[in-house]
């Protein structure tokens, strides 16, 4: 009988993720069959068999997505210089080039693999198997990369002065049903484990950055998702500044609560676990009725809430946090 764990595709590695999560035990060798990899498709005049130093800057950004990626790990750290020359030689990706087209290629599964066998000092067997899938999805995930194009235009929405601009970020499709259950399997999976927590973090501001790159095409196709280079502007906009742009999703308590501004609605909130505190946003286009009671609920009756949050950091300062949405729900407990 074949023991193996065996994954071709993301929804069998984040069935394994969830089936881990739930308190399955995971059992057998990893083996990855064609996964994880990440297909690219541009179109214009310059991208005919051929790949201009913009859209070179874009791999690079997912190459050192993948460095820091290991660092995290490995080091606890995402400064890449812990990596020794060895370690970057062995998760070096290759950008394979369809001849004749504009069909960009990067296959995963071997630097994945070299990382399992490296880990393999360090974690239990199962640990490096939640870990490498985990690893997969939020590097090149369509799942992953479909919740970053909707953050993006939720936010843009948000931000957007005219119509204009509202109508061009609505080509954006919104997460199927299947995409919005797998997105909580990785919001779960996330907090589970800070390190891949951090990792998801990192792969948001690599997708921004690859998307920037992108863009200089007329239209860039993503697995099966199509971006055209205006929406793909508009995407990108105010996504780097002087700020950087974090995911803080997790468990809060509501401090307090404004509704004093008809146009928005105010509270201030604090890490379940810890002493960080700032004052988050959530737009009205955003805002329905039952959010504003489970915040409101939670105020009152002094109760955990799981809160979806975008912000914008300088160093170690939040300079603004935009609440994307809400669940009332029971933080896990301590292991």
């Amino acid at each position: 009988m074949d023991n193996n764990l065996a994954i071709s595709d993301e929804g069998q590695a984040l069935d394994a993720i969830k089936r881990f999560l739930e308190g399955e035990k995971l059992d057998g060798e990893l083996k990855l069959d064609g996964w994880p990899k990440l297909r690219v498709r541009l179109v214009g005049e310059k991208f005919d068999g051929t790949i201009t130093p913009t859209v070179m800057k874009s791999f690079i950004e997912l190459q050192n997505l993948v460095y820091r990626s290991y660092a995290i790990a490995q080091y606890g750290t995402d400064d890449t210089r812990k990596l020794s020359k060895a370690e970057r030689d062995e998760l070096e990706i290759e950008v394979k080039v369809e001849e004749g087209s504009s069909i960009f290629e990067v296959d995963f599964q071997d630097v994945l693999l070299k990382f399992a066998t490296k880990a393999a000092e360090q974690m239990t067997p199962e640990m490096i198997a939640v870990t490498v899938l985990g690893l997969g999805v939020l590097w090149v995930g369509k799942t992953s990369y479909a919740a970053y194009l909707n953050n993006r235009r939720e936010i843009r929405q948000a931000e957007s002065k005219t119509e204009e601009q509202r109508e061009m970020l609505q080509g954006i499709e919104r997460l199927s049903r299947q995409e919005t259950e797998r997105l909580k399997i990785i919001d779960k999976m996330m907090i589970r484990q800070p390190a891949l927590a951090q990792v998801g973090r990192e792969a948001y501001d690599t997708q921004t950055e690859m998307l920037r790159g992108f863009a200089s095409a007329d239209e860039a196709t993503v697995g099966d998702v199509t971006v055209t280079a205006d929406t793909a502007s508009e995407l990108i906009t105010n996504a780097r500044r002087k700020t950087v742009e974090k995911r803080l999703d997790d468990y809060y308590r509501i401090l307090r609560v404004d509704s004093s501004n008809p146009d928005e609605f105010r509270v201030k909130v604090r890490k379940n676990k810890g002493t960080l505190e700032f004052e988050a946003v959530v737009e009205d286009s955003f805002l329905n009725a039952e959010m504003k009671d489970v915040l409101q609920y939670a105020e009152w009756e002094r109760t955990v809430v799981l809160l979806r949050i975008n912000a914008k950091v300088l160093d170690a300062s939040i300079k603004q946090a935009v609440i994307l949405g809400v669940e009332r729900a029971e933080p896990p407990e301590a292991e």
